[in-house]
């Protein structure tokens, strides 16, 4: 009987440890494989609540403009987005036509033109605006400081003026925008002509240009009577990558305004994993005595998980199968390598995402879609674009089981409206494309994009910066979008350091230590974002586009409700006076502890909240 009891307790652990054999091969295959699918942004229906303001209390901005003149036209256009974000109503109107228009129907009025001399009546009636109250923002130097210009440059903040002056460089001595305060900019892109001004002891000058031994205010506020003037002596503030500016620019006119902002940080590694990791190169041979694939493996990829686990920070790895140039689905092929399939693991084990970015590297776009000179070959129809992101589903299938794509960033950011049409037919689990921010004059059918939620469900989530290295408009183009939409939008290819431009000829200890104090200075201006993954950043794009805050601002407190609440929104707060919250409905928190002193991250918890303002 005893032996008995001994075979069938041997027969139940065996069976027990079989059991677990299982559980233990499925879970290390589900450790090893599974595509992250806790979203670390709170993106749910909450319960109704009552709305304590509900009123429409948005502000009203007009704008004035020149429609012949490109540049004002432009200006205007980023204006009315910059508006959008800021929640703030607006309406343009030809700079020409303002006779019978009643400014003081208008929070703010805007002057996008340098055409001052359009205006058929005296601007006396704007700073008459002004005086009652009223605020103004200057936002680009007229082409002539005789005429409009001179009758009311005193009331400007200006006590004298001269000549034009050409200037390439300027430095921020205020807080115009959360990070900047201390910053210089300088270089080709910023050169820019202003006018020579004297100004009055009252004005905060923001940024200045220093020429030879005198400096020359750029961008500058005046208390004139009961209302506000903002000024800036320029004109490149037009450009897209000048958003953030206007928006600082705006806040500068309200000794209080609250806004929200997406609060994300979102790292792309563009062709990781790919087949390039076993080509040849001599950069490496010679440097760091290892073949490419030993380089990626021993040294590259090593690093790169480094920095991102200081900071937690998660990638978003863009999957590309072959460079081939096939446009043929009866044709496609793959030859599996497999470093592709050690990298994508390797993604996926360390927490981070995998999105899609193509079967090959051609552009998903018809004849004439993408520059000559790029020797791309163009597809036949959207059907067989489509096909091909199938390929690379079935691909990535194969390689790593149960990884969804939910991400698509087309090569080379070229991507057709037959093409978008095609990647959403082939991912219907698609939640983001992202493209780039703004077109820098390339020809063909650059895929560029604004922070939006597009009408078909997808949201559109621009990288704005890219590279190892930033160069001061690299920098000035992250703080500035960082000012608007409170977002880091950054993306590196693995062969940076093989790219004559990209890599310009430094050494891979250079390009890391560069990204290294890159990221560094991003954790620290910035300690409140939100290291995310492109789904997530889909995910709080969401939350940010479709909350509709309702804000009672007062001298002495801001009541608050938001719309569409999805249990927890982000709001930029500028103010002068000293903010505090009353209950756990909110939390304020000042975003520069050592320089800042206006700007703070309201992050708000329920429907309805109340911040405290009192004197500094």
């Amino acid at each position: 009987m005893k032996k008995y009891y001994r075979k069938l307790i041997c027969l139940i652990a065996l069976c027990l440890l079989g059991a677990f054999t299982v559980l233990v091969a499925e879970g290390e295959q589900n450790t090893r494989f599974h595509q992250k699918e806790d979203s670390t942004v709170v993106c749910r229906e909450t319960e109704k609540e009552t709305l304590k303001v509900s009123s429409d209390t948005r502000k009203k901005a007009l704008i004035l403009y020149s429609p012949d003149d490109e540049m004002s036209v432009k200006y205007e256009n980023n204006l009315k987005i910059v508006l959008e974000h800021m929640r703030i109503e607006c309406e343009s109107l030809e700079i020409s036509r303002t006779e019978t228009v009643s400014y003081p129907a208008y929070d703010l009025v805007i002057l996008a033109s340098a055409n001052w001399n359009e205006m058929q009546e005296s601007m006396t009636r704007i700073t008459d605006y002004v005086e009652k109250g009223g605020c103004f923002f200057a936002g680009m130097i007229p082409e002539d400081t005789s005429g409009q210009f001179r009758s009311i440059y005193r009331k400007l903040g200006i006590s004298d003026f001269g000549n034009y002056m050409d200037y390439s460089s300027f430095s921020f001595q205020e807080e115009l925008i959360p990070g900047i305060q201390d910053m210089k900019f300088s270089g080709e892109a910023f050169q820019d002509v202003g006018v020579s001004v004297v100004l009055e002891e009252e004005a905060t000058v923001y940024a200045a240009a220093k020429m030879d031994n005198r400096t020359m205010p750029v961008i500058w506020s005046f208390p004139l009577q009961e209302g506000q003037v903002v000024f800036y002596n320029g004109t490149g503030i037009s450009g897209d990558y000048w958003r953030g500016i206007s928006a600082g620019c705006i806040n500068a006119l309200f000794e209080t305004n609250l806004y929200p902002v997406i609060n994300g940080m979102c790292l792309f590694i563009d062709d990781f994993p790919s087949p390039q990791y076993e080509s040849d190169s001599d950069v490496v041979k010679k440097d760091y005595n290892r073949t490419v694939k030993e380089f990626y493996r021993d040294i590259w990829w090593p690093d790169m998980q480094k920095i991102a686990k200081k900071y937690e920070d998660i990638y978003t790895g863009l999957f590309i199968a072959t460079y081939n140039n096939i446009v043929d689905p009866d044709r496609f092929s793959y030859d599996m390598t497999s470093m592709e399939e050690y990298y994508g693991s390797s993604l996926l084990k360390s927490g981070n995402e995998m999105g899609a970015h193509g079967y090959n590297h051609q552009s998903l776009t018809l004849e004439g879609g993408t520059p000559k000179s790029m020797g791309y070959t163009p597809w036949k129809n959207s059907q067989d674009m489509a096909a091909s992101i199938c390929e690379l589903t079935k691909i990535a299938d194969s390689l790593f089981p149960r990884v969804s794509f939910q991400t698509y960033v087309p090569p080379s950011n070229y991507l057709s409206a037959e093409g978008r049409i095609a990647v959403k037919q082939a991912i219907p689990e698609l939640k983001t494309i992202s493209g780039i921010y703004t077109n820098e004059g390339e020809e063909g059918e650059v895929y560029v994009q604004d922070f939006v939620m597009a009408e078909d469900g997808i949201a559109e989530f621009p990288r704005i910066t890219a590279g190892m290295m930033q160069s001061d408009f690299d920098r000035f183009s992250a703080v500035s979008a960082l000012g608007l939409y409170g977002t880091f939008s950054h993306f590196i290819h693995p062969d940076d350091i093989f790219d004559e431009e990209r890599g310009q000829g430094q050494s891979w200890e250079t390009l890391y230590e560069k990204y290294c104090d890159m990221i560094d200075e991003i954790h620290q201006k910035y300690s409140f974002l939100r290291s995310m993954s492109a789904s997530d950043a889909a995910d709080a794009l969401k939350v940010y586009d479709e909350m509709v805050p309702h804000l009672k601002i007062e001298e002495d407190e801001i009541q608050g409700s938001v719309e569409n609440f999805r249990g927890e929104a982000f709001f930029y707060l500028k103010t002068e006076k000293k903010p505090k919250a009353v209950d756990g409905s909110c939390l304020v928190e000042k975003i520069d502890e050592e320089n800042g002193s206006l700007y703070y991250l309201v992050t708000v918890k329920e429907t309805n909240f109340k911040i405290k303002l009192v004197d500094a």
